[in-house]
């Protein structure tokens, strides 16, 4: 239900690729949960960002958007929350912090393919998301990973970031 999907190689390339295509890198902070796959704060720290770790909620295991909240600086560019073993975040709440500070929202929905959250799919929250369809996803094909978006100029630069190999 996206208007663009960039393939990718992994998810960890294409959280990366999402990071530099949103023009976060050094200097620049990225909340994300610390349950999770250690890839995700990995393409953080490859993009030369620096994750900021917020807590979950217990019953979800996903990013709990009050605790995030707490954590926003003025250096924060980005909000990177998941789906956690097909529970959806509470994205309404994630979305509007967002919003309401100016960064960007990056969803990694890959450990909730086809869950729903407020009747909308996962993968359609976030400015990009992320889908990785490697062992031990839920979707896995063995290899691959696609970024989706709405955001036509966010696909261009995907694209082209995918092409270089710098």
């Amino acid at each position: 239900g996206r208007a663009h999907a960039v393939s990718v190689a992994s998810g960890t390339l294409g959280t990366w690729l999402a990071l530099r295509a949103l023009g976060i890198g050094p200097g620049d902070e990225v909340i994300a949960s610390p349950h999770g796959w250690h890839q995700v704060a990995q393409a953080v720290t490859l993009a030369g960002a620096t994750p900021v770790f917020s807590d979950i909620n217990y019953w979800t295991g996903c990013l709990d958007p009050v605790r995030a909240a707490a954590k926003v600086t003025p250096a924060t560019k980005a909000i990177l929350a998941g789906n956690v073993n097909g529970h959806p975040a509470a994205w309404a709440p994630l979305r509007a912090l967002a919003d309401e500070r100016g960064i960007a929202l990056i969803e990694d929905s890959t450990e909730a393919i086809g869950s729903r959250y407020q009747d909308k799919m996962v993968g359609t929250f976030g400015d990009v998301s992320i889908v990785d369809f490697s062992q031990p996803s839920a979707l896995a094909c063995g290899d691959g990973a696609m970024v989706v978006t709405d955001d036509e100029k966010l696909a261009i630069e995907l694209r082209y970031l995918r092409q270089r190999s710098v």
